[in-house]
Order: structure tokens, then sequence, then C-alpha cells
């Protein structure tokens, strides 16, 4: 295996370990890898799952269709309630 195989196969033992609600770090890393892994290694394979992991959290998460259609028909809910109220309120002072 070349180093860049290597490293490419540390990023991804981090992306499985952090799949598996798991911190990677150094150790953890070190004792999951198939091969002798170096600490030098480990911390630059660390860093970069590190960069990749912050990319996919800083993507805002678009809601599905039936997930905004159920948030639209809540708040459509709220506005009809508030409304009735203001009606009622309104009644009140006729």
């Amino acid at each position: 295996m070349s180093s860049k195989e290597n490293h490419k196969t540390l990023v991804e033992i981090c992306h499985l370990l952090a799949a598996e609600g798991l911190t990677p770090g150094v150790g953890l890393l070190r004792g999951k890898a198939p091969f002798k892994v170096s600490v030098l290694d480990a911390i630059e394979a660390i860093k970069v799952f590190n960069q990749q992991n912050v990319q996919v959290k800083a993507q805002p998460k678009t809601p599905g269709d039936k997930e905004r259609i159920a948030e639209l028909e809540k708040r459509v809910e709220q506005l009809e309630q508030a409304l009735a109220v203001m009606e009622s309120r309104l009644a009140k002072l006729s």
C-alpha cells in the first residue's frame, strides 16, 4: 500500500468511527488501522477528517417536501387560532 492509500484509509476509518458515535483520536485511529501508523500520520488524517466534517456540517439541511408541508400546516393552524382569538375579542368590542 502506498502512503497516499494509507492516508485515504485512515481518513475513511475516522469517518467510520464518527458514524459509530466515537470521536477519532490518535490512539483510537492507530488501534483500528490494519497497518502500522505513525503518530504524525494519524494526526494528519484526523486534521483532514475534521476539515471534511466541518464542510459537511456547514451545509444547511433542507427539509424534504413532507417535513415542509407539516411545518406549514402547523403554522397555518397557529395563525387560525390567533385569528379566532382576535375575532372573538373584536366581537366583544362591537
